[in-house]
């Protein structure tokens, strides 16, 4: 007989793939609103705890909100209508929704965000870019460094990302001919890990949100960058983990329905003259 999870064990379920030992120092992962106890009915997955994705989780019926990013980054003095963050808790508490964040450690992770989008990229021969402080897990780490099937240009390889990722635009830092072979991803933002992607022997970082001193930085160290945004660069994680989680939920005979987010969208719109 099928049964219905609580919050408490899809938490310790996605612990499985993305260790909370592997998150940053200070990054607060897991049960942002709600409580562990609670059966779940539904469940949403979206990058970001929003307004918009409280409401199509309430229109779906689905009681907890899978995250990326979490709801409560910074911490908050009060829960009032001061702050989008405050707003969001109020928000849940109001609708019943649960909320659950996995920030650092499924950036982390083998098989997590930075994983995909180096395996999107046509990687190989993938490493981390920064090893995991938890010895458990010596393949994990924040970024991965792989090699192309065959070495281009920076230009030649930046125009085909945006086409594969299927951007409308995206910056990159560099000469247009800088040889391309080794690359190093960091999704979200990585612009201060030019360094140690080159010490790792790339010859491009692929990342979001990079800083202009950063890239004046990376241009004097002949490092190359590109820039495809923080959005862009883990978007795909909706997509990814919901087929996760349903392939999971079936094996453990659990009922209850998995939806991506729809509520999402690139913050950025470009001025062109």
């Amino acid at each position: 007989m099928k049964k219905r999870p609580s919050v408490k064990e899809i938490n310790e379920l996605l612990s499985r793939l993305a260790p909370p030992s592997l998150a940053e120092e200070g990054d607060p992962i897991g049960l942002q609103v709600g409580s562990l106890q609670e059966e779940v009915r539904g469940i949403l997955i979206a990058l970001d705890a929003t307004e918009a994705g409280l409401r199509e989780a309430a229109r779906q019926d689905c009681n907890l909100l899978i995250t990326h990013h979490p709801l409560l980054f910074k911490a908050l003095r009060r829960l009032d209508d001061a702050s989008p963050a405050s707003r969001c808790a109020r928000l849940a508490t109001r609708m019943a929704i649960n909320v659950l964040s996995f920030h650092t450690n499924l950036d982390s992770t083998v098989n997590g965000l930075n994983d995909q989008l180096a395996k999107k990229i046509g990687l190989k021969a993938l490493r981390p870019l920064q090893i995991s402080r938890d010895p458990r897990h010596p393949k994990a780490g924040l970024g991965r460094v792989g090699r192309l099937s065959r070495p281009t240009s920076l230009g030649a390889f930046a125009a085909r990302l945006g086409l594969h990722l299927q951007l409308d635009h995206l910056r990159y830092v560099g000469n247009p001919e800088h040889p391309v072979r080794e690359v190093a991803v960091m999704t979200g933002s990585g612009g201060r890990y030019f360094t140690a992607a080159k010490d790792a022997g790339a010859d491009v970082l692929v990342t979001g949100d990079v800083k202009y001193h950063d890239a004046l930085d990376a241009l004097a160290e002949k490092i190359a960058l590109v820039d495809i945004g923080h959005f862009a660069g883990e978007i795909g994680m909706v997509a990814w983990l919901t087929a996760w989680l349903k392939k999971a939920l079936r094996r453990k005979n659990w009922k209850v329905k998995i939806l991506p987010s729809h509520s999402g969208a690139e913050p950025f719109r470009l001025w062109k003259k």
